[in-house]
């Protein structure tokens, strides 16, 4: 399934007498998320033994690990060339308790069956192994190939123990200008026009910013919810 093409308007006659393209303030995703390390880092402690980086993509998380790094992603997923597991999440070819933990950052979302990713990953994962699990809440359309779902703190901790953790901690993630900064970008790049243009030199070079340097959290706005859960001895419901 392709996601749907979106033509971007024509630039403003005034826009383009002006010249403004040249001008035009740029702030781009990367740019507003902290790095992975200030991310994981304080979760290092539940990342050893085996470890599953699930839907690893091209991120680099190997020097936050004690133990040994399993990366699994797709063939046709966008990674870099140090995957272990070419793999769908549903159905992971390693045996039941293999991994001591699995990090699970930014892909559920881009799948059609979370429910039974979340059922794989408790047969991989040994019991009293860990689950760390981050998915997105206020954050637009991103799709890799696809994108179908988004999650409160409540649903999503309901899905972890539907499916066999019990729940260690759950939290909003990133700070509340990391949300409007996303919002803004995919809003003010949306049309070429002298307003947006005004708008992004404003708003772009402050939002910039505070996305560096402040911790400042809105729990209702997070940008994604984090859930570390511990697989359990009994069965799933």
């Amino acid at each position: 399934m392709m996601p749907p093409s979106h033509d971007a308007p024509r630039p403003s006659r005034l826009y383009r007498f002006l010249k403004l393209d040249r001008w035009s303030p740029q702030l781009t995703v990367p740019e507003i998320f902290p790095p992975i390390e200030d991310e994981l880092g304080p979760y290092r402690q539940y990342f050893k033994g085996n470890v599953l980086n699930a839907g690893a993509g091209n991120r680099d998380i190997r020097h936050l690990i004690e133990g040994k790094l399993f990366n699994q992603d797709i063939p046709t997923g966008l990674h870099n060339a140090s995957i272990d597991i070419f793999s769908p999440l549903h159905e992971i070819p390693r045996e039941d308790g293999f991994f001591d933990a699995i990090i699970c950052n930014a892909v559920l979302e881009h799948v059609q069956n979370p429910e039974q990713v979340l059922a794989e990953f408790r047969r991989v994962c040994k019991p009293g192994g860990v689950l760390y699990l981050c998915v997105p809440f206020m954050q637009p359309e991103h799709c890799d190939p696809t994108d179908f779902q988004r999650y409160t703190i409540d649903g999503l901790q309901r899905q972890v123990r539907l499916n066999g953790f019990e729940v260690i901690e759950a939290s909003g993630v990133h700070s509340v200008y990391t949300t409007l900064a996303w919002i803004f970008i995919e809003w003010l790049n949306s049309a070429k026009t002298v307003q947006h243009f005004l708008l992004k030199c404003l708003f772009f070079p402050f939002l910039r910013k505070r996305c560096r340097t402040s911790k400042f959290h809105v729990h209702s706005l997070a940008s994604a919810y984090r859930v570390v859960g511990r697989r359990t001895s009994e069965p799933a419901a």
